[in-house]
């Protein structure tokens, strides 16, 4: 099972490095929650949110087309150079205006977003960021590209080092606060565009040639309103805390959501694995590649319902390990922002079909519009209402309506037929798993905390069972999987996922 095989090592490579790439939010947690109050960490959510918007305006979508393209050019690397190029040429001029103009307005344009958050220092250096991270990234994307993951996981691990060097050296050295923790991630963006450019130099013919950037736009820009609603489903919940409840509150759910963002590293993980292998297999289209895509998502959809199921268990004594007693209150929203986690993953397993389809890729901004406008529409209504809990359920209620979408809309182009009622039963029942664990004790009392514990992991161990059960039609089949996995034998491991049965549809 070489497509399971590929996936699992080029997921696992990705994981770490994804992990790293936000570990300065994500592995901080202990520092920001010592040494910043829960208002301070919501002024950092929502800066970094309105930041994960503007990367989208700055770029255009255009380093979507990066990886597409490569496909079409990659036998011919003069093609390439130029169209890589001209690419990036646009990004950059679009990029540097857009940044120049909301340092001068932004404190205006940007208020719906930012609310009652100081436009300078904060606001502002997160812009300055937003400038110079998208080379980086797409950077980042060539390697994924060309599967190059040790290249990437090595440039991935030196901007963690840096980032985090710096973010400790301000906020506990320096006492900078949150003006220390954006100034790190702006000299970091500042650092690596600069390593990005002279490693890219070689291979891209700068310039802006009209027909290249027709091809661009004309794949990217429809992506666009589908991006821009994604980020906006991403961010509604955190904008809504902090106009109606506070800056504080938005904290306490910034520091859930990143507990739960472990679901979503993952997943955004083996999104970067499974894209380039997922690609080649729908461009050859035999029959072997599609039942082994088929068997991928078997494998991907009970993997991370177990993954979801595990972080929403343990999601209180998460919280109080990572974070003071003041943040205890996040740890209500970690399950359902996990299973939106599990949810994306789901979705990023259909969409790739859209992706590669010229005629479905038109399509991508419905779903994105769908999920986008009942995350808002349901968080304006029940924030107010249920506070945390409304927005972690508005959020995971949007993603899994833009998950079902995507799957209605892909099933008109793929030829992989992917098992959707399992896909919905192994998540109900994983969802409800997580909700009925996370309720028993956790905490520092040591034999309430043990017993806890261990009916936890029981729990897990039983929805394993399940899962493995559903799809493969052997309670064992997930463990034995993982075990031979940690031996180093990931051939043995890919091949239990094809061999007990064939599995219908």
């Amino acid at each position: 099972m070489e497509l399971i095989r590929k996936l699992g090592s080029g997921s696992a490579i990705y994981a770490g490095t994804n992990l790293l790439q936000k570990g300065t939010a994500l592995l901080l947690l202990p520092l920001y929650t010592t040494f910043l109050e829960p208002s301070a960490y919501g002024v950092l959510a929502i800066v970094t949110a309105t930041n994960g918007l503007l990367t989208i305006v700055f770029t255009l979508g255009l380093t979507g087309a990066v990886t597409r393209f490569y496909m079409e050019y990659r036998g011919d690397a003069e093609r390439l150079a130029r169209f890589w190029g001209s690419i990036l040429t646009f990004v950059l001029l679009l990029s540097a205006l857009l940044a120049a103009a909301l340092l001068v307005v932004g404190d205006v344009v940007l208020k719906p977003l930012i609310g009652d958050v100081p436009f300078w220092p904060y606001v502002a250096l997160g812009v300055m960021a937003t400038f110079f991270q998208p080379f980086f990234t797409t950077f980042l994307v060539v390697l994924q590209t060309r599967n190059e993951a040790a290249r990437y996981a090595r440039i991935s691990l030196a901007h963690f080092a840096l980032t985090t060097g710096l973010t400790v050296a301000l906020i506990v050295f320096l006492g900078w606060g949150v003006t220390g923790a954006l100034a790190a991630t702006l000299s970091g963006a500042v650092v690596f565009f600069a390593l990005s450019f002279w490693l890219l130099r070689g291979e891209l013919r700068f310039g802006l040639r009209r027909a290249d950037l027709r091809i661009a736009f004309g794949y990217s820009l429809p992506q666009v309103p589908h991006a821009v609603a994604s980020q906006a489903s991403a961010i509604t919940d955190r904008i809504v805390i902090n106009g109606h409840i506070g800056t504080a509150a938005a904290g306490v759910y910034a520091l859930g959501a990143m507990v739960a963002l472990g679901v979503d590293i993952v997943a955004q993980s083996m999104n970067r694995a499974y894209v380039p292998l997922g690609m080649a297999a729908l461009k050859g289209g035999s029959p072997d590649d599609l039942e082994q895509l088929r068997a991928v998502g078997a494998v991907v959809v009970a993997s991370f319902c177990l993954l979801g199921a595990a972080v929403g268990a343990f999601a209180a004594d998460l919280v109080w390990l990572l974070a003071t007693p003041r943040y205890a209150d996040a740890a209500q929203v970690v399950p359902l922002l996990a299973f939106a986690g599990v949810a994306s993953a789901v979705y990023y397993l259909l969409v790739n079909v859209m992706y590669f389809d010229f005629r479905a890729n038109r399509l991508l901004p419905l779903a994105a519009f769908a999920g986008a406008g009942l995350n808002v529409g349901l968080a304006l209504a029940i924030v107010p209402w249920l506070g945390l809990m409304g927005a972690a359920l508005s959020a995971l209620l949007a993603q899994c309506l833009s998950t079902l979408l995507i799957a209605a809309m892909a099933y008109r182009f793929e030829k992989v037929r992917w098992q959707y009622g399992r896909y919905a039963v192994a998540f109900v029942l994983a969802l409800a798993t997580a909700l009925l664990l996370s309720r028993l004790p956790a905490g520092s009392g040591v034999v309430a905390g043990t017993i806890g514990m261990g009916a936890k992991a029981i729990g897990v161990a039983l929805l394993a069972a399940a899962l493995g059960q559903l799809f493969w039609g052997q309670g064992t089949i997930l463990g034995r999987a993982l075990l031979l996995g940690v031996r180093r034998r990931p051939a043995e491991a890919a091949a239990l996922f094809v061999a007990p049965r064939r599995i219908g549809a």
